[in-house]
């Protein structure tokens, strides 16, 4: 039988970045809110001693267990959907913190072209130049409007770098300096600067220093044991949730963390979401968590996934451009060069971001 439990303010399905950011900024702010998160509680001293390849690289203790739990793929609609069975761009969190533990650091902003993208893209190139069947459209909100929350997030996670030429407007410069130049990365600059290039320290979530930041979290100083992605920082020096966000919104006294505990249904009447539906899969038992807000912040196909089989949301159709869930995913893009030099560089120390 489901059990049900008192009504709360807000209610997160899964408690990584976003979950820690929003469960963060309305506890303090007073609502009571409460993460749901399916797998295990994680800390810094987890990862002590922990710089294991084989355990971390190869067998990805770190990620979503594609042999238990899956997604699929299919390029169109009349495919037959095939699950993935190795990781590849991709690398979905598990635990508490979500892969925010795990990542490497990048920490980019958009650039303001990217929020106006078909606006700007037609009065630049004219409409012609954007196909009928591309999905392009403008986010709504401007690079300006969001800056503010950049800025923020920024100074909540120590963000480390320097001024993009090519970006944005910037309010504050980052928190931190950049990160120490590699040998390797030396040799890229002074080459590509006598090119005429202009190359700068991208931005990184392995502060340069030891940083406290707004909220009184103290991040380590990167140690630059190149041990990031798919890696807990056993040094407490790269941002994440359980180092920042979490634990600020746990001081609240606003804020309740369930671990193990597996979201299968978004309640809802009328399309308005009323809460959720979980089991505890330490024990089994099914709840039923009423909130008067429901905020999905697992990793986005895990979400679309949640709204459809909730039956919530109109599913997104590629043929009649209709619909919402599941439109437009992407990823990120990574860029990388590879060459032969008479010199050896010792490529393995670094940081995630600061190879």
């Amino acid at each position: 039988m489901v059990q049900q439990l008192d009504k709360v303010d807000v209610v997160t399905v899964g408690v990584g970045w976003t979950g820690g950011i929003i469960a963060a900024e309305l506890a303090k702010a007073g609502y009571n809110v409460v993460g749901l998160e399916r797998g295990a509680e994680q800390k810094t001293e987890d990862f002590l001693q922990t710089k294991d390849e084989l355990r971390f690289d190869s067998r990805y203790e770190l990620l979503q267990n594609l042999s238990n739990e899956t997604v699929t793929f299919r390029n169109t609609p009349d495919m037959t959907a095939l699950p993935m069975r190795e990781y590849g761009a991709f690398q979905l969190g598990t635990g508490l913190g979500g892969d925010g533990v795990h990542w490497s650091g990048v920490t980019w902003r958009f650039l303001p072209y990217d929020f106006e993208i078909q606006s700007q893209t037609v009065e630049k190139y004219g409409e012609d130049k954007i196909p009928e069947d591309m999905a392009l459209q403008d986010w709504g909100i401007t690079y300006e409007e969001l800056e503010p929350y950049y800025d923020t997030f920024e100074k909540t996670a120590g963000i480390s770098g320097e001024e993009n030429p090519f970006g944005g407007f910037r309010s504050d410069d980052y928190p931190t300096p950049p990160m120490k130049e590699t040998p390797a990365l030396r040799l890229f600059k002074e080459t590509t600067t006598e090119m005429g290039y202009q190359p700068f320290m991208a931005p990184s979530a392995n502060p340069s220093e030891t940083y406290t930041n707004p909220d009184g979290k103290r991040i380590n100083q990167c140690q630059y044991c190149s041990y990031c992605s798919r890696y807990g920082c056993d040094f407490g020096a790269k941002s994440d949730p359980i180092v920042t966000v979490i634990p600020t919104a746990l001081e609240t006294n606003n804020f309740e963390l369930r671990t193990y505990s597996n979201v299968t249904e978004v309640l809802h009447e009328d399309g308005v979401a009323t809460g959720v539906r979980y089991t505890d899969l330490t024990t089994g038992v099914e709840y039923e968590q009423p909130a008067d807000v429901v905020v999905l912040t697992s990793y986005v196909l895990n979400n679309a996934r949640l709204l459809l089989q909730s039956e919530l949301g109109q599913p997104y159709d590629p043929e009649t451009q209709t619909g919402s869930v599941g439109k437009n995913y992407c990823y990120q893009l990574e860029f990388s060069g590879q060459g032969f030099f008479e010199k050896q560089y010792n490529m393995h120390m670094g940081a995630g971001d600061g190879h």
